[in-house]
């Protein structure tokens, strides 16, 4: 059996876990084994959080360093951040957004050189603007599961998780009509995820 490790980054208060257990329950249902453990940084809200989601053929939850087959970033200084996670030639599908960092006095880097970065170490990096997208959903809060929809229309998942079985998990949700509608949004690529 195949296996697939996808390390989503982004900070506390996105919706990361949310979107790893929508993942990884609909994994469950395709018939697949997975494995989640989730990290977080200093204070939920705000602070640094990864999540590792393994598919397939694995026994330990915890992604070694460089071989992670996608990085899900949910905005771009986290993408950066735990970028040594992904294997060469891994794929990135990443939130056009930069957040602040929360701590006084500390700099935020340009987007140009962040995105810049992130591609010139990864074999593919898928750009979406989550948050536009999200809106148009009906939900700011949404983000999470556009860039769930994006990393499904990759095709990378194919043989571990179905579409229609993330569906089923969405509507289980609060809000599951506009988390259903931003997945389909972020998974119908038009106009949305650019290749960078």
């Amino acid at each position: 059996m195949k296996k697939v490790n996808i390390l989503v980054a982004g900070v506390g208060g996105q919706g990361l876990i949310t979107l790893s257990n929508v993942l990884a329950k609909a994994a469950v249902a395709s018939g697949t084994k997975v494995l989640v453990a989730e990290t977080h940084g200093l204070s939920q809200r705000g602070g640094s959080v990864e999540v590792h989601v393994r598919m397939g053929d694995i026994y330990a939850p915890l992604i070694p360093i460089g071989g992670a087959d996608i990085l899900v970033g949910m905005e771009l200084i986290e993408a950066a951040r735990f970028l040594y996670y992904l294997k060469k030639g891994g794929t990135a599908v990443l939130n056009d957004r930069v957040i602040k960092p929360a701590v006084p006095g500390v700099k935020e880097p340009a987007r140009n050189n962040l995105i810049k970065y992130i591609s010139s170490h990864t074999g593919k990096a898928y750009l979406i603007d989550a948050l536009a997208t999200a809106q148009k959903a009906g939900s700011s809060l949404a983000q999470n599961m556009v860039l769930l929809g994006s990393l499904l229309s990759t095709g990378l998942l194919e043989d571990f998780v179905s579409k229609e079985s993330v569906i089923r998990v969405i509507r289980t949700l609060r809000n599951a009509e506009i988390n259903e509608k931003a997945f389909e949004l972020g998974f119908s690529k038009t106009n949305i995820l650019r290749r960078i």
